[in-house]
């Protein structure tokens, strides 16, 4: 059962737990869970930065 069937089954409450775990997901357009890697966020943070300094200029 992933994360999201989680939440859905039991309630947030129950899912969360003090266990660290080095993952992080994201639900695709057909609801599947996406795994979100370094690369991903390294992407975006380069592209909202490009976005600001588009508006500053």
């Amino acid at each position: 059962m992933n994360i999201s069937e989680q939440v859905i089954n039991s309630g947030l409450s129950h899912v969360l737990d003090g266990k660290k775990k080095n993952t992080c997901v994201m639900l695709d357009d057909s609801g599947k869970e996406v795994q979100i890697t370094k690369d991903m966020v390294v992407s975006v943070c380069h592209q909202l930065l490009n976005k600001c300094r588009n508006v500053k200029n």
